[in-house]
């Protein structure tokens, strides 16, 4: 796969030498079904309670040694890494921009360039309304969006099945009819199921929920892959194992949709179970997830007072257990951030502050549907780059944070590319006549 450095947007210019994470150099491979590698097996530690309203540090998680996680200074562009080179030779609105995967209503090319043009973001996520027709139909457009910049954006698509489907036909058992059929079923269901991702022209399947259901009166019961950690970490280390070339696989929604029965599209989800039910109930299927080192791992607007009284989207505490506790190595990303707009809560009523504080805990890449038209999308999307930007140079953002998680995002994308797709030419994304 080549990634062009003729746009003056990515030509490198000096070096620039930040702090990666050592596991996150061999992370261009884990997007690829064979290539998932597994942490070390680790107990999970104590983490002390906070009082609630209190916010809650990284320092106050008592974090075992781990094998394996150390980080250590490296120069991307001396060490021969291209990714590298090119995220050195960026500009920081350039590398902030590339840590956005927004939504733009309707199936028009030109809304869309205009948002790369503007702001060359990491990607789009694409809804119902981005889809015309079948997959045949919805192809060349989905297609065309991934190809609009030097290296393949990341084209986002919701494809669980059931309930949640943006493709269609998807007559493919849900997670909730796959409960009852045997695991390895749930691994070829995952394979045909991202193959429509792949064939469509998309590349990123949010579509492995790894929430174990607190039972049928829950919002994500129907969703999910059964109500037992067993059962339930059997089969998304079984839906991992159907992961294709060109699609990388999403988790959701850490730590768990299942520690609430309400809708986190209309409400903070408030864990009714403390830290100690959860690390034994529904830390399990995450853990596996991240042992097979998922490539994208996708935090939930759920709050559980005694680690930190804002959502897991916006929590160091919890990234910093995922990071430094389970040494997770891929790409965090948020559940959509417009949500939290809608949850009532007066804290998240802006925006553009909810990304500010998304990528001061150490999220890398943060998804967002809230404009209702492309000129809003595109409107929002800059206020919040602009606020990212300033927060950046008012030191409130680790700079260093930044030029890591634009690596790991440009790895994931360089992954995805060059893969050969249907009707398309690989070099151009262009379809064959």
């Amino acid at each position: 796969m080549t990634v062009l450095l003729s746009s003056p947007a990515l030509k490198a210019t000096s070096p620039k030498k930040f702090v990666v994470c050592a596991v996150v150099v061999s992370f261009v491979l884990s997007a690829c079904a064979g290539a998932l590698t597994k942490s070390p097996e680790q107990e999970l530690g104590q983490i002390p309670g906070a009082a609630t309203g209190q916010e809650v540090s990284a320092d106050s998680f008592s974090f075992p040694d781990i094998d394996g996680v150390a980080t250590e200074e490296l120069d991307p562009v001396e060490s021969g890494d291209l990714a590298g080179e090119v995220v050195s030779g960026w500009t920081l609105e350039e590398k902030v921009a590339s840590l956005f995967i927004i939504h733009v209503p309707g199936t028009t090319e030109a809304p869309h360039q205009r948002v790369i043009d503007t702001h060359p973001i990491g990607g789009f996520l694409l809804l119902g309304d981005n889809i015309s027709g079948d997959i045949e139909q919805a192809r060349p457009f989905i297609s065309s969006l991934r190809t609009m910049a030097d290296s393949d954006l990341l084209i986002a698509i919701d494809q669980e099945g059931g309930a949640v489907q943006r493709l269609r036909p998807d007559d493919f058992p849900s997670a909730s009819e796959l409960s009852t059929e045997p695991v390895n079923r749930t691994t070829e269901t995952t394979r045909e199921r991202n193959r429509l991702v792949f064939d469509a022209g998309a590349n990123v399947n949010l579509g492995v929920v790894a929430d174990v259901s607190p039972g049928q009166d829950a919002y994500i019961h129907s969703r999910a892959f059964g109500s037992e950690p067993e059962e339930v970490s059997a089969r998304v280390k079984a839906a991992l194992q159907g992961s294709i070339d060109g699609v990388a696989v999403a988790v959701k929604h850490f730590p768990g949709h299942g520690l609430t029965v309400d809708d986190t599209h209309k409400t903070l989800g408030v864990a009714e179970e403390d830290f100690d039910q959860w690390s034994e109930r529904h830390a399990p299927p995450f853990r596996a997830a991240v042992n097979e080192q998922v490539p994208l791992l996708m935090l939930g607007h759920l709050v559980m007072e005694e680690v930190d009284d804002r959502p897991a989207s916006l929590s160091e505490p919890w990234i910093s257990l995922l990071r430094q506790q389970w040494g997770y190595s891929g790409v965090i990303i948020t559940d959509d951030l417009s949500m939290l707009e809608a949850s009532g809560d007066s804290r998240f009523e802006d925006p553009s502050l909810n990304a500010v504080e998304a990528f001061a805990s150490g999220v890398d890449m943060v998804v967002d549907s809230g404009g209702l038209s492309a000129e809003q999308a595109l409107t929002r999307l800059t206020a919040m780059v602009e606020a990212v930007v300033a927060a950046v140079e008012r030191e409130e953002i680790s700079e260093s944070h930044i030029d890591q998680a634009a690596l790991r995002a440009l790895r994931l994308r360089e992954s995805l590319g060059g893969v050969s797709r249907p009707f398309e030419d690989t070099e151009s994304g262009e379809l064959d006549g």
